[in-house]
């Protein structure tokens, strides 16, 4: 018998079953981890799998979804936000789901599973994590660089700034090795982001100039070119908390 996740994610047996399968699936990925090993951890009986999840990949499925559905959960939408305030939130959203500095997130491991010997299951993390963040994030480039830029330009300063975010998931062992304590320690994930938020502001400022709009000669004269929002951001600087 098979019982749809919605109706259950407030079950006890479904959440221990979750919590168990997201650090197991992060340490083996889909094709090594153990059912046994799973419902051990969880303190429940093996047929608890089958009721619940219909086996290993419907298990593998909810396990993905709820991930997936913390990550996004993160960085709320919050009406009045400046667009600068709008990327920082995401950009830590990003990278506590992904590459907290004190622990290792599940669904960071389990990406790095799934691209190195993708699934059955790696369209659905594209299209239920990767594209939301990555559309989300493109909004807000675009509202910072501001129209006159073009929208591949745009697409790949998302690339970039989400790219940022992407590169503590796979190489933090070795930046650790190399800068110890620089990417870790405490408020590491604050400072990381603050990090990465006022790099790409900067950047999304130099992509706006490039591309503005020639401005009348006596505003050239008297520097009156307005600046656009991404350099106003990117001056102001100084983001805090998260």
């Amino acid at each position: 018998m098979l019982i749809t996740q919605g109706t259950l994610q407030g079950n006890e047996t479904w959440r221990r079953l979750v919590a168990a399968a997201s650090e197991e699936f992060a340490q083996h990925g889909f094709a090594g981890a153990r059912i046994r090993n799973i419902v051990d951890a969880a303190r429940v009986n093996l047929a608890s799998v089958n009721y619940y999840f219909g086996g290993k990949e419907g298990l593998y499925r909810a396990t993905l979804g709820f991930l997936a559905g913390q990550t996004l959960a993160g960085a709320p939408e919050r009406r009045g936000q400046s667009a600068q305030r709008r990327l920082h939130r995401l950009v830590y959203a990003f990278i506590t789901g992904l590459t907290n500095a004190g622990t290792s997130p599940p669904l960071g491991r389990i990406i790095a599973h799934e691209a190195m010997q993708p699934t059955a299951h790696w369209d659905r993390l594209i299209e239920e994590m990767a594209r939301p963040q990555l559309e989300r994030m493109r909004s807000i480039v675009r509202e910072l660089a501001g129209p006159h830029v073009p929208d591949r330009d745009i697409t790949l300063a998302t690339l970039g700034v989400a790219g940022q975010c992407l590169v503590y998931l796979f190489a933090r062992p070795a930046f650790d090795r190399v800068f110890p304590g620089v990417v870790g320690g405490a408020h590491g994930t604050q400072r990381l982001a603050r990090h990465i938020t006022e790099f790409a502001l900067a950047g999304i400022a130099r992509l706006a100039a490039r591309h503005a709009p020639a401005a009348p000669a006596t505003q050239v004269k008297q520097g009156a070119n307005p600046p656009t929002a991404a350099r106003r951001a990117a001056k102001k600087g100084g983001l805090r908390g998260h």
